[in-house]
């Protein structure tokens, strides 16, 4: 799939490789990872001129958004060739093409979601839209525009349009999505920008992730891909996650259920419902504004990364 922001000029875009048949909710999850952006704003798909997104359940008509926690990407759209948008920060209002340029079978021995290439860096959050970005662009490159030394405080000091690090949004998805062959993934918090985190220089994807863990390989226990682990949440988590999140009833469900007297609050997992739920963790951690909700959300989300880590299905 080719994402291209439109009306960049020179372009800003990214190939990348995903499954067909993640959720909507996940797609965003990953665009939002390959492109640099921050998650801090709305968003839509716009498929056959129908919008998907967060679900607004009091409007419904020609204009309702429905919940792309319950559409996947192959039930959606398909076809090579295929052409729908991605919309971000309906402020700023970013508008990606999104193309599906080749269809291919799932291959066991390649880590999904994946970044093939691209070119230039994201701009940066709030800016004002590619007008705004133009005018940034146009600030920072003259020390003698009005608003050099201005855009340059605001920006941290910094900014290189043409800089694009395939290793670390590599790095970034494999933090965030554990992919079809399991590996072991360092437990940290979110961050807010996702594109800053730099891979280690010449080493590959495959020696990185294997050597990010606390806990060597062999250490993992092995189970079967199909094999539940245990999590065990007392009652805020699973109000966070219930009540607070956006997690789709297919992994909540199990939470809805109460134990019994005297039995642990333990819910069981297979390692990919597991690494969904973390990536609406995750999410909500971003997202949270008070402080010390948001320090919840970090420390359930290293408790069940800590699960993460603790097994593997992969072969040898």
């Amino acid at each position: 799939m080719k994402v291209t922001l439109r009306d960049s000029q020179p372009p800003i875009w990214r190939r990348i490789l995903v499954r067909s048949d993640i959720t909507l909710a996940k797609l965003h999850r990953i665009l939002q990872c390959v492109m640099g952006w921050e998650d801090s704003h709305l968003h839509e798909f716009v498929i056959q001129g129908r919008r998907y997104g967060v679900s607004n359940e009091d409007h419904v008509g020609p204009c309702e958004t429905k919940d792309e926690r319950k559409y996947k990407l192959g039930d959606t759209v398909s076809a090579e060739g295929s052409q729908f948008a991605y919309n971000y920060d309906f402020g700023d209002y970013w508008q990606h093409v999104l193309v599906i340029e080749k269809v291919i079978p799932r291959q066991e021995d390649v880590r999904y979601p994946a970044c093939l290439t691209g070119a230039r860096a994201c701009p940066p959050e709030d800016v004002g839209g590619i007008p705004g970005y133009e005018n940034f662009l146009e600030a920072i490159a003259h020390s003698d525009h009005p608003e050099h030394v201005e855009r340059l405080e605001w920006i941290g000091g910094e900014f290189t349009p043409e800089a694009f690090d395939l290793d670390a949004i590599n790095r970034q998805l494999q933090k965030k999505f554990r992919s079809v062959k399991k590996t072991a993934t360092m437990p940290v918090s979110p961050q807010p920008n996702a594109a800053t985190d730099q891979a280690p220089e010449g080493a590959s994807l495959v020696r990185s992730f294997l050597t990010a863990s606390g806990a060597p390989p062999k250490d993992r226990k092995r189970i079967r891909p199909d094999e539940k682990v245990p999590l065990e949440l007392d009652d805020r988590e699973r109000e966070l996650i219930l009540e607070h999140s956006f997690a789709d009833e297919e992994l909540t469900g199990r939470m809805r259920i109460m134990p019994g007297p005297n039995e642990p609050p333990v819910y069981r997992f297979t390692l990919d419902d597991l690494d969904e739920l973390a990536g609406y963790v995750a999410a909500e951690a971003n997202h949270a504004k008070d402080k010390k909700l948001q320090k919840e959300w970090f420390r359930l989300y290293e408790r069940i990364a800590v699960v993460l880590e603790s097994y593997t299905d992969e072969d040898d």
